[in-house]
C-alpha cells in the first residue's frame, strides 16, 4: 500500500492528512520511486491555502523528493532498481511510492558523497538559489545581501555568492546567527533600526540583493540605493518586476541541469545544507508548524518510517 498526505479543502496546515491507496505500477518509459525524503518548503502551505487555485477534490503535497528505484518499465535505460535518486515532483512527492512518467527530465541520480537525508529537500530551494544567483552576475569583491539568510533558500544563495568571491551580509534573527557565521555569513538581525544596521555594516554600499521577504522590503532594498536591476525577489510576487524593475528569477526558471550541479557542489563540500528537523510521515502536520514556527536554519523534511523527534522538537511543539 502506498500512503501520501493529502488534503480536500483549502485551509491551513490542519487540512493535512494521510491517506492509503495501492502502489502505482510503472509503464513504459517510467519508474517508480520508494521516497525516503520528501523536503518541506513555505510555498506548499501557500498551496494548501489556495493562492494557486482552489482545491476541487483530493491534492496530493510537496515537491522535493529523494529515494530509490524499485521498479522501472520497459524502454527505460537510464534508471535501474536500486539507484539511489532525487529530484522534483509538485504537488505529491509526500508519499511513499512516487511514479515518475518523465524520468529524463524530473530524475537525477545522487552523486557520492550526497546523503540521500539533504538531496530529500534540495528542490524548490536548490533550483530557486541557483536560477536567482545567477540573475544577479555576481563578480568577486562585491558585496552582497541576502535576506532570510538562514532559510532553506536564502542559506544556499548565501553560500553560491561566497562562492563568487562576494563578501556577503545576511539578516536572520539572532538565534540563527552563529549557524551563519560558521560558514562566513555575516549576520544582520532583523527588526528596527535595520537600515541603519546595513547601512553601518557596508558604508561602501550594496551591490546586489537577494530577496526572499514580501514587496516592503524590496521598496527597502531599492532605498539603500542597490540597483534594481541587481535585486533578485523571490517572496514579493510577480507585481514587483513591473512596479520595481527587479528581478523576480527563481525556481520556475532554473535549467534542467541546476540541481545536479548544486548536488556535486554539495557532495564535495563547496556548499553546506542544515537538517534542521525530520519528521515522520504521519507528523507532517507538526512538520509544518515546526518550519513555520520556529524558522529554523536549513531544511525539514519528512521520512518515511521516521527516526522520533528531537528533544529540541518536542520541547517546541509543546510550548
Amino acid at each position: 500500500m502506498r500512503r501520501s498526505v493529502q488534503y480536500t479543502q483549502n485551509g491551513d496546515i490542519d487540512q493535512l492528512h494521510i491517506v492509503e491507496a495501492n502502489a502505482p505500477s510503472v509503464g513504459p518509459g517510467e519508474v517508480r520511486v520508494a521516497v525516503r525524503y520528501a523536503g518541506l518548503n513555505p510555498v506548499d502551505l501557500a498551496v494548501v491555502g489556495g493562492a494557486f487555485g482552489e482545491a476541487t477534490g483530493p491534492k496530493g503535497n510537496g515537491a522535493d523528493y529523494s529515494g530509490v528505484v524499485d521498479s522501472v518499465g520497459d524502454d527505460v535505460t537510464d534508471f535501474s532498481p536500486g539507484d539511489l535518486v532525487f529530484g522534483g515532483r509538485p504537488f505529491r512527492s509526500q508519499t511513499t511510492h512516487l511514479l515518475i512518467r518523465d524520468p529524463a527530465d524530473r530524475l537525477d541520480k545522487i552523486p557520492r558523497g550526497l546523503g540521500t537525508e539533504v538531496a530529500g529537500g534540495l528542490y524548490i530551494a536548490g533550483r530557486t538559489a541557483v536560477a536567482g544567483i545567477r540573475a544577479l552576475a555576481i563578480t568577486s569583491g562585491e558585496t552582497v545581501l541576502v535576506t532570510g539568510a538562514s532559510g532553506g533558500v536564502g542559506i544556499i544563495a548565501a553560500q553560491l555568492a561566497l562562492n563568487l568571491g562576494a563578501r556577503v551580509i545576511g539578516t536572520a534573527s539572532q538565534a540563527n546567527h552563529a549557524a551563519l557565521r560558521n560558514l562566513g555569513i555575516e549576520p544582520i538581525a532583523y527588526g528596527d533600526g535595520l537600515e541603519a544596521r546595513l547601512r553601518e555594516a557596508a558604508p561602501e554600499g550594496i551591490a546586489a540583493a537577494f530577496s526572499t521577504q514580501d514587496e516592503a522590503e524590496v521598496a527597502r532594498l531599492l532605498s539603500l540605493d542597490i540597483p534594481a536591476r541587481r535585486i533578485n525577489s523571490i517572496g514579493a510576487g510577480p507585481q514587483v518586476a513591473d512596479t520595481y524593475g527587479v528581478n523576480i528569477a527563481g525556481e520556475a526558471v532554473a535549467e534542467r541541469g541546476d540541481l545536479a550541479w548544486l548536488a556535486k557542489a554539495i557532495a564535495y563540500g563547496h556548499v553546506h545544507v542544515p537538517v534542521a528537523g525530520v519528521f515522520a510521515l504521519e507528523e507532517v502536520q507538526s512538520a509544518y508548524r515546526f518550519l513555520k514556527g520556529s524558522h529554523p536554519v536549513g531544511k525539514v523534511l519528512l521520512r518515511v518510517d521516521a527516526d522520533p523527534l528531537t528533544v529540541d522538537q518536542r520541547e517546541f511543539l509543546s510550548s
